[in-house]
């Protein structure tokens, strides 16, 4: 329900104050060098990262220094009555109240946003969103190659430099910035605008896209640096920095997979996350953490040292939140190709199994072929997190209430913001999850706030709940609001007012006493602030008390322990009275406790502590074996001399695994990592007699951590699971030394044929080692008719790129590149199983008939001319064999084509007239000025690009003919683009001129003009594989046909049957024009003064309903209406750039063929 609306007065004053030019903080940034280059790697700790360490034998490379021009100023919108009016459109809880904080010109373009303890808020706002911060989708595939190939941010710089040339210098012509908004009249609308940093433009710069307030340092992430700057002075203006690490962002991938989610954990560090950019960066200790394909969570110490990877294998977790136990959480974003966005249980050492060169496969390789994106399932890969549950479609924003504020109804809930490019579907929704063993299942949710489109979310001091508006679209409108929600019933009370005065008073003048005291408190917020000042001062004494008091909720004993970890990282001389009282908590009674005793013990590496945490892996709780098992994969590699210890601890990991059977999945990850950093290669080994199936897999995924050739001992296990398991460790990760046995796989009589993921890695390895028996071998699976269809075609098209093989490997897309090999070893490898593969089952025959003309094998040549000329075989055959056989006999293949007239099946005709247009287009122009007047559109538009392509005067003057037609409208709409294409190809430019002026004055009456020749004509099977393949258009994204696709925009499933192509194709390209009915915002203004907001459920030319946020329906007479604003589509605009007219033909013919509901038939509920 809706409820009373606040805006600022009208006598609004604002000051603001533009940082320094050039001010000491800028002119470091801009000399400031990228020291990057290759370092030696010593230890290997998950899948592909790379921890090393920096020689001291190594000369520094050299400093890069990219001096960057000063940014033009941002374009902001003007002040409006938009905010306001805005508000009236939201959906709130009953109850609660909005406000207007800050709108437009006094902040713009809200990534995200911070609040400190005053409660001002510290905003990142980006103005390079496709205007310096770019996107893959936007780039050729020479681009997409060198940034598949970029192993640290200084490749990425060389690659735009060479492939941009001067325009470069364009990719910093705009910045991004922060900026701190203040209320210094309280009375809770912002009154001060002051720009804290900007100049964040430089080339290799991203999206600022994550701030955090500790005391005068302002923590900021911009790709590729983690800054801290200092506002020491407290004026609003940054006046030192420091770069805290760099190397992040090695890639482009897609726009906003950037740096952010800064967070103060409950251990006191400093945690942030990455977007699949990947990361390549030294740490202030020297070691190097590099992967250049995955998003990832990171931690280190306030001041950016001891900087680790927690986890990995995310594709663009933008924000990060702890529950009250301290278990991290996010909701990590589809990669829109159907799948949908996973809520995360972030765990130490994870991998959720995201990478980023899966993007540019068609159906995204083994994310979607393995449901790596679904809950947990027995068929996902051991060695990965899986979600706890698919939610939201375009999560952002991420909050956890901290207890305070909104009394008990937001109790253990998370708040998370669902972008999906448009208000009128987006908004805020809360859930909460519960325990499930030492993992977690989903509890109750809701979407509490909506009908705005989100960012960010964070709780005030003050008690209120701070929502920043992108407003509209995808790049940003200049504009930007932040509004305040607050619980009317709770805004009075003493415990907000007694919240907000800790919040912002001086911890650190607090008495130990008091912060005793606060350690207890109701407010998580108090109770961190109090818990990090006493650890920072050594102040154990106090937290081993509350950590010890059984007779509280463990909720806030944990800040005892937290405290005391942290305090002993700070001073070591604090440990032994810590761990000896952590080594009591260790038997304490309740669970929770006894599972942060064994991270503690952990984390601080007790000795003393390995025999009870040892013991501990046999407790009732799983969370508790959980932290034991983390525990003791630290303990026990760090101790020496314990063998008998280890083997113990060994035989009941196995144990518990067994036990498992693969259903807790965070208790497999424990127990795998415990494998991967405790046990030897040996001893893994050793496990492949195992006779549990989760063993033996969890045995493989700790190989695969440690890089060890030992796996291939598992080739030979009867399980597919475990043959799939090892496979994918040898052939994803790689482990080279495997690659030989993993390929003689091929040739296994009992080799599991029902598992896609084993046998498309047994095939690349073949591929990959490229040997003549591995080409052999190839060739005799495809032979083999027991075999799967896709798996002999895929085996078939290896032998077509033999020679010059993509550098893009074949199963995961990683930029793997193979040196060419001689084409004489596939050719001779096809054609000593040609004359099976001739008589085999249609598809696959078809592909060898293909290739094998391709690769020259002579010998089919009279098999083809059979085929062709028989009259009783299907035309696609016929056509099939004559286009192979025009790559061996040409001329054979010519005289049987003027055999084929104009009257037989399409396809026949098509792939004659194709045969006669390579070989003998000079003597066939008569046929093809035929063929344009023939009744098949597929017939009349080849016929026209071949006509262009022929030297001929007749060809030219019947396209000059073609072209007439077309300026006087009399000719066929389904070919007007080959007509066209055809005339620029072929034509002078004062015909091309001639078609220019037709368009313009077209466009007087017809806003799609540009497009038009594509709007008849395609071919709907094109059109299907870019709707669902086309990592540029990502239409599979937000719309769903049948089953398949996001909810984010309208269901297509029947689209053609409800909307005309001209529909079709102006939603694609005028997205604005008409937007889909329960899609479209909407503020109208009646001439009595009446405002009405929300969504335009039904549109007439005399009547318009809206949609209001409390579900109430208001029909407002057009001829009343003295103005309407409408939101922006959140279809993305620019999508016509991203195709060709040709394409977008195809893609109009595939929307136009939607017509039957597949599934119309079935019982409501059936699957």
């Amino acid at each position: 329900m809706s409820s009373p609306i606040a805006s600022p007065s009208r006598s609004f004053s604002r000051s603001l104050r533009r940082s320094r030019r050039p001010s000491p903080f800028f002119r470091w940034a801009i000399g400031l060098g990228l020291i990057v280059g290759a370092m030696p790697v010593s230890a290997v700790l998950s899948g592909t990262d790379l921890v090393g360490s920096v020689s001291a034998d190594e000369p520094a490379a050299a400093a890069v220094t990219n001096t960057k021009p000063e940014a033009l100023e941002p374009d902001i919108a003007e002040a409006s009555e938009e905010a306001s009016q805005a508000m009236a459109g939201f959906k709130i809880p009953e109850g609660w109240e909005i406000k207007l904080f800050a709108a437009e010109p006094q902040v713009a373009n809200i990534v995200a946003f911070a609040v400190d303890s005053k409660g001002r808020v510290y905003v990142c706002e980006s103005y390079r969103q496709n205007r310096g911060v770019t996107d893959n989708r936007g780039h050729d595939d020479e681009w997409l190659l060198a940034d598949l190939s970029a192993e640290t941010v200084q490749d990425r710089i060389d690659y735009h430099k060479r492939l941009l040339g001067e325009a470069a210098i364009t990719y910093a012509q705009h910045d991004d910035r922060i900026r701190r908004l203040t209320d210094t009249d309280g009375d809770g609308v912002a009154d001060e605008s002051t720009v804290v940093a900007d100049g964040f433009n430089g080339l290799e710069e991203g999206t600022g896209a994550g701030v955090l307030i500790n005391g005068s340092d302002i923590y900021y992430t911009c790709i590729p640096k983690l800054w801290k700057l200092t506002d020491a002075d407290d004026d609003g203006v940054a006046e030192d920095s420091q770069v805290l690490s760099d190397g992040y962002g090695v890639r482009v991938a897609f726009r906003g997979h950037d740096m952010h989610g800064l967070i103060r954990g409950y251990d006191g560090r400093l945690y942030f996350s990455i977007g699949d950019r990947g990361y390549h960066v030294t740490t202030p200790e020297g070691k190097l953490l590099s992967n250049p394909a995955v998003g990832a969570v990171f931690r280190c110490e306030m001041d950016g040292s001891q900087l680790e990877v927690y986890c990995n294998g995310l594709r663009n977790p933008q924000e990060l939140a702890f529950n009250d136990i301290g278990d991290w959480f996010t909701v990590d974003n589809n990669s829109d190709s159907g799948d949908k966005a996973r809520l995360v249980h972030l765990l130490e050492g994870g991998d959720t199994g995201w990478r980023m060169h899966y993007q540019y496969l068609p159906d995204r390789g083994p994310f979607n072929r393995l449901k790596i994106w679904e809950p947990h399932h027995n068929e996902q890969p051991a060695h990965l997190v899986p979600p706890i549950i698919n939610f939201t479609d375009g999560p952002s924003g991420l909050a956890f209430y901290p207890g305070t504020g909104f009394g008990e109804q937001l109790d253990n809930q998370f708040l998370i913001c669902d972008f999906r490019g448009g208000p009128s579907n987006s908004g805020i929704r809360s859930f909460s999850v519960d325990p499930d063993g030492a993992f977690y299942k989903m509890g109750a949710n809701d979407q509490p706030i909506w009908n705005i489109l989100a960012t960010d979310v964070a709780f005030t001091p003050s008690g209120e709940l701070l929502v920043s508006d992108w407003v509209d679209g995808w790049d940003g409108l200049g504009k930007g609001r932040l509004y305040t929600l607050s619980d009317r019933a709770q805004q009075d009370t003493d415990i907000v007012s007694e919240v907000q005065e800790l919040l912002s008073g001086d911890i650190t003048a607090a008495s130990v006493e008091d912060l005793t005291k606060q350690l207890r408190h109701i407010d998580r917020r108090v109770r961190l602030n109090a818990q990090w000042e006493l650890a920072s001062r050594g102040e154990t004494q106090p937290l081993i008390e509350i950590a010890s008091a059984t007779d509280l909720d463990a909720r806030i004993r944990l800040h005892g322990i937290w405290g005391c970890e942290h305090a002993v990282r700070l001073d070591a001389s604090k440990a032994s009275d810590v761990l000896a009282a952590n080594r009591g908590w260790l038997t304490d009674s309740d669970p929770i406790i006894r599972a942060a005793a064994c991270a503690l013990a952990g984390d601080r590496n007790d000795a003393e502590s390995i025999a009870k945490v040892s013991e501990l892996l046999s407790d009732k709780s799983a969370r508790v074996k959980y932290f034991a098992a983390m525990s003791l994969s630290e303990l026990l590699t760090s101790e020496t001399g314990n063998a008998a210890t280890n083997q113990q601890a060994f035989g009941t990991v196995l144990q518990i695994l067994a036990a498992n059977d693969n259903v807790d999945p965070a208790l497999r990850h424990a127990c795998t990592y415990f494998l991967r950093r405790v046990a030897t290669e040996e001893m893994l080994a050793g496990l492949a007699k195992h006779n549990s199936v989760p063993v033996r897999r969890a045995a493989i995924a700790a190989l695969r951590g440690q890089g060890s050739e030992k796996v291939t001992a598992f080739l030979s296990d009867g399980s597919s699971l475990v043959l799939a398991e090892a496979a994918m460790a040898i052939h994803d990760r790689p482990i080279p030394a495997g690659v030989d046995e993993l390929a003689n796989l091929i040739s296994v009589a009992d080799l599991p044929l029902n598992s896609e993921a084993l046998l498309r890695r047994v095939l690349a390895a073949n591929y990959r080692i490229g040997t003549v028996e591995a080409a052999a071998a190839l060739a005799s699976f495809a032979a083999s008719g027991e075999k799967p269809t896709w798996a002999r075609i895929e085996a078939i098209d290896m032998l077509a790129n033999w020679a010059s093989p993509d550098p893009r490997d074949r199963v995961t897309n990683e930029y793997r590149p193979l040196e060419s090999r001689p084409e004489s070893i596939a050719r001779e490898a096809l054609a000593k199983q040609i004359e099976v593969l001739m008589i085999t089952d249609q598809t696959v025959r078809e592909k060898a008939i293909d290739v094998g003309s391709k690769l020259g094998i002579k010998k089919i040549a009279p098999q083809l001319i059979a085929r062709t000329n028989d009259a009783q075989s299907r035309p696609a055959s016929r056509a099939s064999a004559l286009t192979a056989l025009a790559r061996l006999q040409p001329a054979q293949a010519v005289q049987i084509a003027r055999a084929i007239d104009l009257e037989q099946p399409t396809q026949l005709v098509t792939a004659a007239l194709s045969v006669l247009g390579k070989h003998d287009g000079p003597a066939s122009v008569d046929r093809f000025i035929a063929a344009t007047a023939t009744e098949s559109q597929l017939v009349r538009g080849l016929a026209w690009d071949l006509l262009a392509d022929v030297e001929s005067k007749e060809a030219l003057e019947h396209i000059i003919k073609g072209v007439n037609a077309y300026l006087e409208n009399d000719l066929p709409a389904d070919v007007q683009l080959n007509l066209v294409e055809a005339a620029t190809k072929r034509l002078p430019e004062e015909w091309n001129a001639k078609i220019a002026a037709h368009r313009e004055q077209l466009a007087t009456t017809e806003p799609l003009a540009k497009w038009m020749d594509s709007l008849h004509g395609g071919d709907p099977d094109k059109g299907a594989k870019l709707f669902f393949g086309k990592t540029e258009l990502s239409c599979v994204r937000c719309h769903k046909v049948d089953r398949a696709g996001g909810e984010v925009g309208p269901a297509l499933t029947t689209i053609g049957k409800t909307r005309d192509r001209r529909t079709l194709l102006e939603a694609i390209a005028l997205p604005d024009a008409k937007i889909a009915e329960g899609f479209e915002t909407a503020v109208i203004a009646d001439e009595d003064g009446q405002v009405f907001t929300g969504i335009v459920g039904m549109e007439t030319d005399d009547v318009i309903e809206l949609i209001a946020a409390d579900g109430s329906r208001a029909r407002i007479e057009k001829d009343y209406i003295i103005a309407r604003k409408k939101g922006k589509s959140s279809m993305p605009a620019g999508l016509t750039e991203q195709m060709t007219a040709r394409e977008l033909r195809d893609l109009v013919a595939y929307l136009a063929s939607l017509q039957v509901d597949p599934r119309a038939g079935e019982e409501e509920g059936h699957e």
